[in-house]
């Protein structure tokens, strides 16, 4: 017998994790005035919008026009500047690509994908308005649109735009230790101790390696921790203090400056709503 056992790419993708953090389809006015960012990647799908350049995504060097017919890609932690008024109609898709624990691929990608409208976001829409008898099947059929869809968009990057991400390999054991044991209070100081390393030593080494501070690295998983408490169904009270933060306020105003809004307009935007009339994209 000869026989080639890919079991590196069945462990690397049974360690990975696929998540859909928010589906839905209608009206959200939103005007910031400055760049904030998310630690979720986010698919933008214009269907209506009588305004034109009034609604836009800006990023660092350009401003996209919502244009139906288009797709519009925000990696993770990029930072955008969203303008929508009460006139555009459009699809919203937040996913999360974890290729281990707490560690999201696109967080290294520097700029946004515009592409033609897919077929998998057609089909997208269609679902979006799944009747509850159905609610299983669909919720199935809409998440392996979404994922073929997240990963077709790899291709819109360079292999180098995720080796921030992908460098995490080497700390492993500092991600099981975040996995099992992260929470608000976790500090820097202690995944030095933890790898038998000062502080010093472990910050700039690691920051080197990865392109971001241990700091922001502790941030990514227990903002992803927190996310995945809420999509449980736990409060905000219950999940400030799941992850021992000092109150209520205090993990608001920590989700706001990682999501660019508080957990409770998070969590109001995710709640099922009256179907909106229907619009098929134009283009």
């Amino acid at each position: 017998m000869n026989i080639t056992n890919r079991g590196d790419i069945i462990g690397a993708f049974n360690g990975a994790r696929f998540l859909m953090r928010h589906y839905a389809k209608g009206f959200w006015p939103t005007a910031r005035p400055d760049m904030n960012t998310m630690a979720v990647n986010r698919i933008f799908v214009p269907l209506e919008n009588p305004s034109g350049a009034e609604n836009f995504i800006a990023e660092k060097g350009a401003v996209h026009e919502l244009r139906p017919g288009f797709l519009y890609f925000v990696p993770a932690f990029l930072p955008t500047r969203f303008r929508l008024d009460d006139h555009l109609l459009f699809l919203s898709l937040q996913t999360n690509v974890e290729i281990f624990p707490g560690v999201e691929l696109f967080s290294g990608c520097p700029r946004m994908a515009v592409i033609p409208l897919p077929e998998e976001a057609r089909g997208l829409l269609e679902l979006v308005d799944s009747p509850p008898e159905k609610l299983f099947l669909d919720a199935l059929r809409a998440g392996s649109l979404l994922f073929r869809l997240q990963i077709a968009l790899l291709e819109r990057y360079k292999a180098e735009d995720f080796r921030a991400p992908l460098t995490l390999r080497r700390y492993a054991s500092l991600t099981e230790f975040l996995t099992e044991k992260g929470n608000a209070r976790t500090s820097a100081e202690e995944l030095a101790r933890f790898r038998g390393e000062s502080r010093e030593h472990f910050t700039r080494h690691f920051t080197s390696c990865t392109g971001i501070t241990p700091k922001q690295f502790i941030d990514r998983f227990v903002i992803s921790k927190c996310l995945d408490l809420l999509d449980r169904g736990l409060s905000v009270k219950e999940t400030a203090a799941a992850m021992k933060f000092s109150s209520e306020f205090a993990f608001s105003r920590y989700f706001k400056r990682n999501m660019g809004e508080s957990p409770r307009a998070w969590m109001a935007r995710k709640r099922p709503r009256p179907p909106v009339r229907e619009a098929l994209p134009r283009g």
